[in-house]
């Protein structure tokens, strides 16, 4: 556990580091990614796509931070929690003159029925660092589908969606075009061409690891065809399906959009909503809703 508490901290100093080399040289390239296909009506295609060592940085960082959280889930958020809760007993002990009403111990103090001013604040603090925790991990909270104790949680797709949407907005501009069902169908057949990877409920990695690392599950394909996608049709909602009982990394997951968008491509009834499919197997989500399988539809945006 130490080791990979300092590997994090060491993570993060290299973040630090790195942030200061891209304001000297904010263009040089650090590692470039190429791709070579063929698209729906064979024309040859051919892809390059640059990133500086800050984008690199950013996203190694962003993945082991979700992954270590994935993993331990406890571990993570009482690593967040504990020292702005021990600052908030502080400031709130400063302020108050009764010693028995003053915060002696954080877990006592929480789970107790106590309505004096001292716990009223901390039990604020608590809720407001939590919400914190989890927007700083990249995580959703869920119920355990077995009625486990332990936390159960899953990324938060739509934090993650926008928190790199920024980062390649190259990938965007090279399938941009008038027809967004052309477009759509070119990025399709691109995607191909990145190899599945095995499932993994406890891993995810960013988009930009997808693509230098040339690798994707499926809820990682599905996340990297919302960014560019959303920047094909933006005015289309899109979201992310999965079935309710996964845990940590959904899979298998899907990236639908709403059906009245006019985008063509299979559609499915998810929550008494029409969806259209642009990702994922279409035979093993009918399999999944004819099997009642609970599905869960995260809207991005």
């Amino acid at each position: 556990m130490l080791r990979i508490v300092a590997f994090y901290l060491l993570v993060f100093s290299a973040c630090a580091s790195a942030t200061q080399l891209d304001r000297i040289v904010p263009n040089q390239a650090a590692m470039s990614a190429e791709w070579h296909w063929q698209t729906p009506q064979g024309k040859y295609q051919q892809l390059i796509l640059q990133f500086s060592e800050q984008q690199l940085t950013q996203s190694k960082v962003e993945t082991f931070r979700l992954n270590y959280s994935l993993s331990y889930p406890s571990q993570a958020i009482s690593a967040y929690l504990s020292p702005r809760l021990q600052h908030a007993v502080n400031m709130i002990n400063q302020y108050i003159d009764e010693p028995e009403q003053r915060v002696d111990d954080i877990l006592t103090t929480l789970s107790s029925q106590n309505n004096s001013p001292s716990s009223q604040l901390l039990w604020e603090a608590y809720q407001q660092y939590t919400r914190d925790a989890f927007r700083h991990l990249g995580l959703l909270p869920c119920i355990h589908p077995r009625g486990a104790q332990y936390p159960c949680v899953r990324p938060n797709y739509s934090q993650l969606f926008y928190r790199n949407r920024q980062r390649i907005n190259g990938l965007s501009e090279f399938f941009k075009q008038q027809d967004v069902n052309l477009a759509l169908a070119e990025v399709q057949a691109w995607l191909l061409t990145i190899p599945q990877k095995q499932e993994n409920i406890i891993g995810f990695s960013s988009p930009i690891d997808v693509l230098t690392d040339n690798l994707a599950d499926s809820d990682e394909r599905a996340l990297l065809l919302a960014i560019v996608f959303s920047k094909l049709a933006p005015d289309h909602p899109l979201y992310m399906v999965y079935p309710a009982s996964s845990i940590g990394s959904a899979s298998p997951a899907w990236l639908t959009v709403d059906a009245s968008s006019g985008i063509e491509g299979p559609t499915v009834m998810i929550d008494n909503r029409a969806h259209t499919l642009v990702s994922g197997s279409v035979e093993l989500i009918k399999e999944m809703l004819l099997a009642d399988v609970q599905m869960i539809s995260d809207a991005l945006y």
